[in-house]
C-alpha cells in the first residue's frame, strides 16, 4: 500500500514540476520584463522574486522525491510490515480521520483572520507570531518553549530575508503607523 501512495506522490510531484517549469521558462520570462542591461547595483530585477520562488519550489520537490525514492528503497530491503498491515493502528487511523477536518478549517480559518485582519491592522511582525503561536496550539503544542521559540525564529528570518535580503518592506500597520 505505502508504495502505491509514493508512486501517486511521485507522479503529483512530477506533474507539479512540469508546471513549475512551464512557469520559469514560459511565464516569467513574457509575463515580467526585465530592463535591458540592469545590474545588481541598480538593484534586483522584478523577475528575481518570482525566478526565486519557482526555483525554491522545483528544489522541494526534487528533495521530496530523492527521499520517497530512498525510503521505498529501504522499506523494500526491511521488508517490515506497515501500519497498513496492523490492523488496530490501521483501525483507529480511519475512525481519526472520520467527520470534517477540525484542524484544517481551523488552520484555514487562522490564515484567513492573518491576511486580512490582523496584519493590515497590527503589521506582519505580531500578527506573525501570533498566527504561528494559533497554528502550533492547533497541531497539539503545549510546551510552552515550544510555542514562542519558533514563531520568533521563523518571523525574524522572514524578516531577515525579505527586509534585509531583498529589500521588500513588510507591512507596519495602520495600529503602528504614525
Amino acid at each position: 500500500m505505502g508504495d502505491t501512495k509514493n508512486r501517486a506522490e511521485l507522479c503529483q510531484i512530477a506533474i507539479l514540476l512540469v508546471v513549475v517549469s512551464g512557469f520559469y521558462f514560459l511565464l516569467i520570462p513574457t509575463g515580467i520584463i526585465d530592463p535591458e542591461g540592469m545590474s545588481l547595483d541598480q538593484g534586483l530585477p522584478p523577475s528575481f522574486s518570482a525566478r526565486l520562488v519557482a526555483a525554491l519550489a522545483a528544489g522541494l520537490m526534487l528533495a521530496r522525491c530523492g527521499q520517497l525514492v530512498l525510503s521505498g528503497r529501504s522499506e523494500a530491503s526491511n521488508m517490515t510490515g506497515g501500519a497498513d498491515e496492523v490492523p488496530g493502528i490501521a483501525r483507529d487511523a480511519a475512525v481519526r480521520t472520520e467527520g470534517p477536518p477540525v484542524r484544517g478549517i481551523l488552520s484555514m480559518g487562522a490564515g484567513l483572520i492573518f491576511a486580512y485582519a490582523l496584519v493590515p491592522m497590527i503589521g506582519f511582525f505580531p500578527a506573525g507570531i501570533l498566527l504561528l503561536v494559533v497554528l502550533l496550539k492547533v497541531l497539539g503544542e503545549t510546551r510552552p518553549l515550544f510555542l514562542v521559540l519558533p514563531p520568533i525564529v521563523v518571523t525574524t528570518m522572514v524578516w531577515a530575508l525579505f527586509e534585509q535580503l531583498l529589500s521588500i518592506r513588510l507591512p507596519d500597520g495602520s495600529l503602528f503607523a504614525g
